[in-house]
């Protein structure tokens, strides 16, 4: 199959989104099919796949993404592909990946006023976003939609009216042979002796580049509910750290807490660490829930984030309600005993593996080839 991957930036260092574009086309490659990106920006590109650069005006946040889906329209039309996938919002493709969330309950999620909420969905950028979904979900903009959690799906239906039957459900594959248990003897001692994590010192972990949505806040006041000093907590990701190191001084926990920024090979992080925390506000999927359980890391994530479909409670992780700090501190208590955490974590790994990349990629082939019979009738 010739196949084209559209998506504002391509490359791993970029976000999830962006990983995920990465590892589908790779996979593409190897099972020998075709693969064109069409993005703004881009990483390096693997020797074989076509890279394809669209305009996009940076002027503003509507602009960027008004102009980016008229470009890509623009240079899509008149192709041959046998199936365009859209991982952003474009005017035309054949299939459409809900990558992170829509802006209906985005909207919902950081405005729960409905006041505050009904003025800021009047912003060009909400009101850009907005547009660009209705032209695919409403005015046929796209043959299939493919959400990365049966949450997101039920939204779109919800939301837009639109038809089960033209949303397909396939979460995130990861590679399991960067992301398993097995990480734990290459690299838990290493890290643990870089940041003077002691083998006592139970060390939870979140990862984020939007710290307010994925919701640290709540991590932080957790912690300061536990009120035990042995707990220590790293902040992986590129969002802003300022507040939330204000914060973890007002909480008196300052010294439990460290600030990484960005760091390459996540796995060894998740080696070095008992728990991994995602209290979030709103995600569609999370996949770095998916990669911290593949690596034997009990999970403890909010109802409203897509991978709590993958948590069955007290096995493979925990579920909470979303900013409630207090059963955030009452699940982190809970897996204070390590033989818990150990029982937790494995079948969070058995859980995970079941998702590595060739299923995701024998799900989505399916996927084009259903969406290439629909283009022929």
């Amino acid at each position: 199959m010739k196949i084209a991957l559209v998506s504002h930036k391509y490359g791993f260092g970029m976000g999830g989104l962006e990983r995920d574009t990465v590892l589908l086309s790779r996979e593409l490659l190897k099972a020998g099919h075709e693969v064109h990106i069409y993005a703004n920006r881009r990483e390096d590109v693997m020797p074989g796949i076509t890279f394809h650069q669209v305009p996009m005006l940076r002027i503003s946040s509507p602009g960027k993404n008004l102009s980016f889906a008229w470009s890509a329209k623009r240079m899509l039309a008149g192709t041959d592909f046998d199936i365009v996938q859209a991982m952003d919002r474009i005017l035309h493709q054949d299939i459409f990946r809900v990558s992170d969330g829509i802006t209906p309950v985005q909207m919902m999620h950081r405005y729960p006023h409905p006041l505050i909420r009904r003025i800021f969905a009047a912003t060009p950028r909400r009101l850009a976003l907005k547009w660009l979904e209705e032209k695919i979900f409403i005015q046929g903009g796209a043959r299939m939609i493919l959400a990365i959690s049966q949450m997101i799906k039920q939204e779109i239906i919800t939301h837009y009216g639109m038809e089960p039957e033209r949303i397909a459900v396939i979460c995130s594959g990861i590679d399991t042979s960067v992301f398993h248990p097995g990480v734990k003897d290459k690299y838990r001692k290493s890290i643990r002796d870089m940041y003077s994590i002691r083998d006592d010192e139970i060390l939870l972990l979140f990862i984020s580049n939007d710290h307010r949505r994925k919701n640290l806040a709540a991590v932080l006041e957790a912690m300061q509910l536990l009120e035990d000093k042995k707990y220590r907590l790293l902040v992986a990701g590129s969002g802003e750290i300022g507040p939330y190191q204000k914060k973890a001084a007002k909480c008196k926990i300052e010294g439990q807490v460290g600030f990484l920024g960005h760091r390459p090979r996540m796995e060894r992080y998740f080696a070095a660490a008992d728990l991994f925390v995602f209290p979030t506000h709103y995600d569609a999927f999370g996949n770095v829930c998916l990669e911290a359980m593949a690596c034997g890391l009990p999970v403890i994530v909010s109802d409203t984030c897509g991978a709590a479909e993958l948590i069955q409670q007290g096995k493979n992780g925990f579920v909470l309600e979303k900013n409630r700090p207090a059963q955030l501190a009452e699940s982190i208590y809970r897996l204070k005993d390590p033989s818990l955490r150990k029982d937790i974590g494995e079948q969070a790994a058995v859980t995970a593996a079941q998702y590595d990349m060739e299923k995701y990629l024998a799900q989505m082939l399916e996927l084009y080839a259903y969406v290439m019979r629909m283009k022929k009738n």
